[in-house]
Parts: C-alpha cells; sequence; structure tokens
C-alpha cells in the first residue's frame, strides 16, 4: 500500500503535489482538534443552570443560560470555533509559534495578512497562559533581569500618558546614561530543581519590596526556600519562606545559577523579536514560560501547541486587546518629574 501511494505521488505535478500537501494537513488539523463535550457551565456568566435550545446550522447542540438568557454551543468561547481561519491555518501557525518565527514570516506561511498574524499571537498567547501550571513545592532561585522599555503604540490613541521622554527605539535607550533606568522594565524571574519557574513584569527601574511581595506569593508554595543575591526588597518579599542569601562575587558560599541560566534563555527568546512593547511583554513572558514547561513533553511541540489551541478559551476581545495596558504598576512608578507647565523636565 505504501509502494502504491509513492508511486502515485511521484505521478503528480508539483502543482498537484501542493494541493494534495494541503489537503493532507488540513485533515490532519481536522483529526487533532478535540471534539468538544458537553459543557459544565455557561460560559459567558458561569451558570450552571442552562437547557437545551435548539441546535446550530452545524447541527450542533445549542444550550440557554438559566442566568443571563443568553444561547451558547460547546464551541462558544473556544479559540478555533470564533475565528473564520480553518484548522490547517491554525495548526500551520502553531508550527510557527512553536518555532517563534517573526510575524512577517509567520504571515506568508499561514497565508494571513500581516494584522491577523500579529493577532493569532495574542491569542495563542492568552491560551498558553491560562495553560501554566502552578510550580511544586521546592528550593526556587530568585532574581531579576531588565528588559529594554518599548511604548510601541503607547502615543496615540492610549489611555494612559507617556511614562517617559520620548525617543527612538534604539541608542537612545541604552543602559548607562543618567536617568535611563527608568527605562528599563524589572522582570522578576523564578526557577526551582524541578524546572518550574515564572517570569513577571514588576515595575519599571528597579523592584521594591512591595512589588515583588504580590509577585512571589502566589507563585511560590508555601514550605518552599527561596534563594537571592542578599538585595535589601528581598528581606522583606520573601519572610513567607525560609529565606538564604548568596553573594554572587563569592560561589563557594551558594550561588543562584538556576535564575542566571534561566534570564539567558529568557534573553535568548526574546532577542529575535528587536523589542517587545511594554503593554505586551508579559504575553510573550507567558510564551516563553509556556515553552519551558513543554519543551520535556514526548509529544511533538507543534501538535502539542495545535492541540492546547484547538481546546483553549479566550476572553479577551479584539478590542480589549487594543485597549490593553499591561503592568500598571510600570506606569503609575518611578515617573519622570513634572515642571511647573506639566511637562517633563
Amino acid at each position: 500500500m505504501r509502494d502504491a501511494v509513492t508511486r502515485f505521488v511521484k505521478r503528480l505535478s508539483r502543482e498537484e503535489k501542493l494541493e494534495l500537501l494541503a489537503e493532507l494537513k488540513a485533515a490532519i488539523a481536522e483529526e487533532l482538534a478535540p471534539a468538544p463535550g458537553d459543557p459544565a457551565r455557561c460560559p459567558l456568566c458561569g451558570c450552571p443552570a442552562f437547557v437545551r435550545k435548539g441546535r446550530a446550522r452545524d447541527g450542533s447542540q445549542r444550550w440557554e443560560c438559566r442566568g443571563c438568557g443568553r444561547t451558547f454551543s460547546a464551541k462558544t468561547g473556544s479559540l478555533l470555533a470564533n475565528s473564520k481561519l480553518g484548522p490547517a491555518v491554525w495548526m500551520a501557525f502553531a508550527e510557527c509559534m512553536a518555532d517563534a518565527l517573526p510575524l512577517r514570516e509567520s504571515a506568508a506561511r499561514c497565508g494571513v495578512s500581516l494584522y491577523t498574524a500579529w493577532f493569532m499571537r495574542m491569542r495563542v498567547c492568552e491560551v498558553m497562559a491560562s495553560l501554566l501550571l502552578p510550580a511544586r513545592k521546592g528550593t526556587f532561585h530568585l532574581d531579576a533581569t531588565l528588559v529594554r522599555d518599548n511604548l510601541s503604540g503607547n502615543l496615540k490613541g492610549s489611555v494612559l500618558e507617556m511614562p517617559r521622554r520620548r525617543h527612538r527605539n534604539g541608542q537612545d535607550g541604552r543602559r548607562g546614561g543618567k536617568g535611563l533606568g527608568k527605562e528599563r522594565i524589572v522582570v522578576e524571574c523564578g526557577v526551582n530543581e524541578y524546572g518550574d519557574c515564572f517570569c513577571e513584569v514588576v515595575g519599571r527601574g528597579s523592584a521594591g519590596a512591595g512589588e515583588l511581595a504580590m509577585c512571589l506569593s502566589p507563585r511560590i508554595p508555601e514550605g518552599s526556600t527561596v534563594v537571592t543575591d542578599g538585595h535589601p526588597s528581598y528581606a522583606f518579599a520573601a519572610r513567607r519562606w525560609e529565606h538564604v542569601t548568596v553573594n554572587p562575587a563569592d560561589p563557594s558560599g551558594g550561588d543562584i545559577n538556576m535564575v542566571n541560566a534561566l534570564h539567558s534563555r529568557l534573553k535568548g527568546f526574546l532577542r529575535p523579536f528587536h523589542g517587545v512593547a511594554t503593554r505586551r511583554l508579559q504575553r510573550y513572558l507567558d510564551w516563553f514560560c509556556y515553552a519551558e514547561q513543554f519543551k520535556r513533553s514526548g509529544m511533538d511541540r507543534r501538535e502539542l501547541l495545535y492541540g492546547h489551541e484547538a481546546a483553549g478559551t479566550y476572553w479577551m476581545t479584539r478590542r480589549l486587546t487594543h485597549c490593553e495596558i499591561g503592568n500598571i504598576m510600570v506606569y503609575w512608578t518611578r515617573q519622570y518629574p513634572r515642571n511647573v507647565n506639566g511637562g517633563l523636565t
């Protein structure tokens, strides 16, 4: 049978082979997409009381919620069901996301516009964030790293004013100039011996004890041990756990090499994007943590991501995505001083 198929394919022209390949990819995508089961509650309001309410055009069952009165199906709120693009396109995009390809190349491979490819990336990042598993109890190495601020999309039509002077992205924002430390975004990172990690935007310039405490509390289980470089802010933020401090200049007393290696992988992940907008930065950090979490999976990472896409849900609409602010503390803290006329000094 296999030899017969091979001989048949060899007789096809190049155009016919491409058409056959597209049909095979579409069939595989349809097969890998999980069939939705009956919902446990209304996906629109969360009410568990609902009754059957006819069928959709494709023959699937619809229900009517007793709480909000709206109708829904098992696919309501799912990523693929609310998209006009077919499963084959989403599977091709999952391959691009798994390889962290640039948007232009992803758009060309999937046959969509650049804007559509960007919006698909935002959708998939939201699905990835919902799949991140909580960390297990262990020994966590903690440290923060700095990412260059990028306020793309904040100048026109933004609900927030610029938290710094306007300048071109690039050399004007380099580290080392007077006051330019405020143009760096603090990303708190942590990883334990099992490989469980987290990366969270906590502020601008430098992280305070309160900001670190809010970041660490929901992410590190009780009974864990945290190892830091002795920054004063950790004395308050890590008071809930056993806290061990090390001196980076003296490796004989211990180290935080696990989080240093995580920083290196994170910078390598972000480098091909040539600057991520600050208000979208947390989405890319979730993408990185998702890749770290499932990199040891025995399943092909492209098929795994497509399966998560097909079963994933979202709540950020297109309008909410455009109005997204990100971490509000980035805009509230450590602003440039203003003169009496309201301008930046």
